[in-house]
């Protein structure tokens, strides 16, 4: 959540039901992520449709890795200082 907040995609404000709660809330720039991300998995989704349930579970396991290791890359690059 910090890196969403950080990235200004949500924002955390008072549940007016409970003062001492935080609810999470779209900015506008989260929502519009959103709604490309939604887009972008139906395409996938369509895109795949026809493959066979292995591959399938395959190219989800090889993504998964693939997000985690360009996660784990580009942390290493916002933990470097800026050449100047």
């Amino acid at each position: 959540m910090n890196e969403l907040e950080r990235r200004g995609l949500v924002l955390r404000v008072t549940d007016p039901d409970d003062q001492r709660a935080r609810l999470i809330e779209a900015t506008p720039d989260g929502a519009a992520a959103g709604r490309y991300m939604r887009t972008l998995i139906g395409w996938f989704t369509d895109a795949l449709a026809d493959w066979p349930r292995q591959d399938r579970q395959d190219f989800g396991r090889l993504l998964a890795r693939f997000a985690d290791d360009l996660t784990t890359h580009l942390a290493a690059l916002d933990d470097q200082p800026a050449s100047e």
